[in-house]
């Protein structure tokens, strides 16, 4: 069953060119030697675009054109099979002319049609598409309408060659229930629950570029990823090789201890004794190896090397030595911080957020109309200060995002919309498809498959990827969502009508 769909029969401006979207655009098969004047009719299907733009010859009776199909922003390709992807028929059932639909290009079929005892008459396409059939009406095709009327809007063209080539998306303006919302700003920060702080398990010396390069701050470090690697002392003493060296003494007079007792050739308590100095000789210093800092920190004796390496992923948050440096036992080495746990630090209006009630929800804008939102069970609420600032309007607050959140960095300065329950019914757009203009909110409104309208509109909240729109759209309008900014450059001498007289 074919889905609802809308129809526009959009009339034209003549001779428009474009900063974008008018040069390169390879010419219509039926191009000739005149100026031409185009009716257009575009039905749009789900994520199926029909737009034909043609010439209307009333003498002969006759329309002819190109029809551009897309679906889901690209075109339609060429079948691999040299075979017609539908048919398009002027006029209704027996009476209307009919031709097949064959592709010269992706996307792009030629026809000529004509009219028969009938001066007003429906255009029809009908698709042979991914295994199933669509018809689709277009639209109501006038022999004696003339040229088109000049439009009651200012509007653009921009080519569905362009279109297509450039990245090109537009959608209805809806109804959504849009969450109260609170404004904050901040910056990214460590979790400190998941930060580690790596000290000198013994005395030594920060060992030289030519055993391996120190990482640097920002760096991240992947399992095993060797951190630090520690020389000992000159004497040796306080270092890991004296540990070593006791523990393997210790060792030895234990074992020696075993066979003697097995011929009755010591004491039991000597025995004992040699047994208490063995494992606590062990204890020290398997304490100075393995994996230590909750498994964050592995430490391996490479001999003449005591090697500090990552226990998993990390980021190196600060370097405290460099090659050469002396370091005592517990001396700070280096810090690290887990890559997926953050806390932002955030300044909030006091009064927003008493209002906002329960928080379900933070949007997190790293720059400019990339944004993610993190709902329920991937972030917590850690505490509120405030006043945070001289003005004593705004409270500090502190989130805690629980992993998986790409694009975080230390320090990055973030815009973050925190979401409460429920809202009101509102109608939204995208957020991608509006813009800022010389202090005003811009879209493009789709009137047909390549003919936009500049228009300015008055804008609520932006949240959760939405933005409410308090004046300007209606229900249903076709806004430009992505490829907004070809659309700026081609219509930017385009003054946009404020509403007044000057």
């Amino acid at each position: 069953m074919l889905s609802s769909y809308r129809v526009l029969v959009l009339p034209t401006l003549v001779a428009l060119s474009l900063v974008a979207g008018c040069g390169g655009a390879e010419p219509d098969h039926d191009d000739h030697d005149h100026d031409h004047v185009y009716h257009r009719l575009t039905v749009w299907d789900g994520e199926l675009e029909a737009f034909a733009r043609f010439e209307l010859h009333e003498g002969s009776g006759r329309i002819e054109g190109t029809l551009y199909l897309t679906f889901e922003d690209e075109p339609i390709p060429e079948p691999e099979a040299d075979e017609a992807v539908g048919w398009i028929r002027l006029g209704s059932g027996a009476e209307g002319d009919e031709v097949e639909l064959d592709l010269f290009a992706p996307g792009r079929a030629g026809f000529e049609l004509f009219f028969g005892d009938s001066d007003r008459v429906p255009l029809v396409v009908g698709l042979r598409w991914e295994g199933e059939e669509r018809e689709l009406t277009l639209g109501e095709v006038d022999r004696y309408a003339g040229d088109p009327m000049s439009p009651e809007v200012d509007l653009r063209e921009y080519e569905k060659e362009s279109q297509w080539r450039l990245g090109f998306a537009a959608s209805e303006t809806e109804r959504r229930t849009v969450a109260p919302s609170a404004t904050a700003t901040g910056r990214v920060a460590i979790d400190e629950r998941y930060a580690l702080r790596v000290s000198a398990p013994v005395d030594g010396e920060v060992a030289g570029a030519q055993v391996g390069h120190l990482p640097t701050p920002g760096s991240r470090v992947s399992v095993g990823a060797p951190l630090v690697r520690l020389s000992p002392t000159l004497t040796g003493e306080g270092s890991w090789v004296a540990e070593r060296t006791a523990y393997l003494q210790a060792r030895d007079a234990f074992e020696r201890a075993e066979r003697l007792r097995e011929v009755d050739a010591i004491s039991l308590g000597e025995f004992q004794s040699r047994e208490r100095e063995y494992e606590q000789r062990r204890a020290g210093y398997e304490g100075l190896t393995g994996e230590l800092g909750g498994g964050g920190l592995r430490v391996q004796d490479e001999g003449d090397l005591l090697r500090l390496s990552a226990g998993r992923t990390a980021v190196v948050t600060r370097l405290h030595v460099g090659p050469g440096t002396a370091v005592r036992r517990g001396d700070l080495l280096l810090e690290l911080h887990d890559p997926d746990r953050f806390w932002l630090d955030l300044l909030v209006h006091a009064d927003e957020l008493d209002g906002l009630g329960e928080i379900a929800g933070v949007e997190v804008e790293l720059r400019r109309g990339e944004a993610f939102t993190v709902r329920e069970g991937g972030f917590e609420l850690l505490g509120r200060e405030g006043p945070g600032d001289a003005g004593g309007i705004r409270v500090r607050l502190t989130v805690a995002l629980n992993g998986g959140q790409a694009g975080l960095r230390l320090d990055q300065p973030v815009r973050v919309t925190l979401l409460g329950r429920g809202g009101d019914d509102r109608p939204v757009v995208p957020r991608s498809a509006v813009f800022d203009e010389h202090s005003h909110k811009v879209v493009f409104v789709q009137h047909s498959g390549d003919q936009f309208e500049r228009r300015m509109v008055r804008t609520g909240t932006t949240a959760d990827g939405w933005t409410v729109i308090v004046e300007g759209l209606e229900v249903g309008e076709r806004v430009v969502t992505d490829g907004v900014y070809p659309l700026h450059l081609a219509t930017a001498d385009i003054q946009i009508d404020h509403g007044h007289e000057h």
